[in-house]
């Protein structure tokens, strides 16, 4: 009787055959120019440039959101809002000057009119920068040419 091959266990040694350029197997790389990655590179970047803005009012020593308002302000990005940061000068040109000094609930109202229920919510924030969380479906200028920095 022959005797059977084995790897000093015992046991029955298993060769293993590995097959080279097989059409079938999936391969785990692509292509990071697809244009099927848009939606979701764009959909990082505005995360991304979200909780940058309002990372950006707790650097520092002071700041004008309390943690309450802070931790809303984070739901919203999480719920699949967009946070716009405008400084004074940006936001007058784009909503007028008369809404630059304006109080955030009054700034609210007019935005509110003037691009529809996607306007979440506004507030000033630090140093004078204006935050303006609105829904994905507000495409009007200033916000469909926004740059996410």
């Amino acid at each position: 009787m022959p005797t059977r091959k084995t790897n000093g266990t015992g046991r029955k040694a298993t060769t293993f055959r590995t097959t080279r350029n097989n059409p079938r197997t999936p391969t785990n790389w692509y292509s990071c120019n697809s244009p099927k990655f848009n939606a979701a590179r764009q959909e990082c970047q505005w995360r991304i440039g979200s909780y940058r803005t309002i990372f950006s009012q707790f650097t520092g020593g002071r700041t004008n959101f309390s943690p309450n308002v802070a931790n809303k302000w984070i739901r919203y990005i999480n719920n699949g809002t967009r946070v716009y940061k405008f400084n004074t000068n940006e936001f007058a040109r784009y909503f007028g000057r008369q809404w630059a000094t304006a109080t955030p609930t009054a700034a609210k109202q007019f935005i509110r009119r003037r691009f529809g229920a996607g306007i979440k919510d506004v507030t000033r924030g630090r140093n004078g920068t204006w935050l303006v969380a609105t829904t994905r479906n507000v495409t009007g200028r200033p916000f469909n040419n926004y740059t996410w920095t």
